[in-house]
């Protein structure tokens, strides 16, 4: 009786996670200048539209996604600086480990430019399959987010 009761809380408990990536006909050097600049993230960024504080590791930011009423604050600490390969950060909902994500931004030189890579891996009590929604919603994020950089970095002149 007692595993029949437990057993609904345990489907609930699975690690997810999103991605999206973009190839920018740019190098990496010119990619890391706008990802890297947390003060400007609210000229460009549609997703992340505020973020204070310097990405440095070990540093706790204030990053805010959305605007308005519905915008959602969080406060992610900074787990991973390697100028012009990865800017990665860690964040909770409520308490940790009832609802965590880590974010990576992951650049590569390819040929012609740099792919960028954004993943979110979801960890926690409440992720499972009561946050797929969440989910794909950060997906389309990342993807209006990578367009964005896009845009940014291939418009500035060389």
């Amino acid at each position: 009786m007692l595993s029949a009761q437990l057993e609904p809380f345990f489907v609930l408990h699975e690690n997810s996670s999103a991605h999206a990536e973009v190839l920018i006909y740019r190098p990496p050097a010119d990619v890391w200048k706008i990802v890297s600049n947390s003060a400007a993230y609210s000229d460009w960024n549609p997703f992340i539209t505020r973020v204070d504080g310097d990405f440095k590791e070990g540093s706790t930011i204030r990053i805010v996604l959305g605007t308005g009423s519905d915008s959602m604050v969080f406060k992610p600490t900074v787990l991973l600086v390697r100028p012009e390969r990865d800017l990665c950060w860690r964040g909770s909902v409520w308490v940790r480990g009832v609802f965590d994500g880590t974010h990576c931004i992951h650049l590569s030189a390819v040929a012609g430019g740099t792919r960028l890579e954004q993943t979110e891996s979801f960890s926690g009590l409440l992720v499972g399959r009561l946050t797929k929604d969440v989910i794909e919603e950060t997906r389309r994020n990342f993807q209006a987010m990578n367009a964005a950089v896009k845009q940014r970095v291939e418009s500035k002149s060389p």
